[in-house]
């Protein structure tokens, strides 16, 4: 008996083994969507700060071999500024464009990664009544361009030679602006970007293998 279940117990260890250790096939596509948390970083609490938000994004991957990725991201972020109630928020948009590099140190089945990014991102803000740019007038929007970096760790599950999930940490350090990034309400209110923020999120891939 003590037989068959030390047979049963290593039988189960290399099925787990395997399941983990299963090496990604190399040299394809992948594009994937994620979805998740938005999080500036700064003094976020108050009138005009920029709060909380939403990430989604598809992003376009190929993989050279088994350790090493590159691609385009491109996300589409929304959030707010705080406004004096709901109903003076002040939309926000940021659409990062990054170019990005990701290693996987290791080529089982469960992979960590961490990555680097470097790129565009356009912010976009929706004013509301009395909310006019300290440059200038503006229309209905106003979209402001910035230089981007990014940095970012997470783990990807080979589902099968087709799908993958991936869970990701993103760090976001969007280039100095300066006033291009300062609104300000008739009231004398002053909006401002936060330059640093992170999302959270979670992806579904599909990969384009022979």
């Amino acid at each position: 008996m003590s037989s068959k279940r030390s047979s049963l117990f290593i039988i189960l260890l290399l099925s787990v083994s395997s399941s983990i250790f299963s090496q990604d096939k190399i040299g394809h596509f992948s594009v994937g969507f994620q979805s998740g948390v938005l999080m500036p970083f700064g003094d976020n609490k108050g009138i005009a700060s920029e709060q909380m938000g939403i990430s989604n994004g598809l992003t376009f991957k190929y993989l050279p071999s088994e350790h090493f990725a590159m691609g385009l991201s491109l996300r589409i972020m929304n959030n707010h500024f705080q406004g004096q109630s709901t109903a003076t928020n002040v939309p926000i948009t940021q659409v990062p464009f990054p170019f990005d590099f990701d290693w996987y140190p290791t080529d089982w089945r469960l992979k960590p990664y961490v990555g680097i990014g470097a790129g565009l991102s356009f912010f976009t803000v929706t004013p509301v009544s009395g909310l006019a740019n300290t440059l200038k007038e503006i229309p209905d929007t106003y979209t402001t361009p910035a230089y981007l970096a990014t940095g970012r760790a997470g783990l990807k599950y080979q589902l099968s030679d087709r799908f993958s999930v991936h869970g990701e940490t993103t760090y976001y350090m969007v280039a100095e602006p300066g006033e291009a990034f300062l609104w300000q309400q008739n009231d004398g209110t002053i909006y401002k970007q936060f330059s640093k923020k992170a999302s959270f999120t979670v992806g579904l891939f599909y990969h384009f293998k022979e």
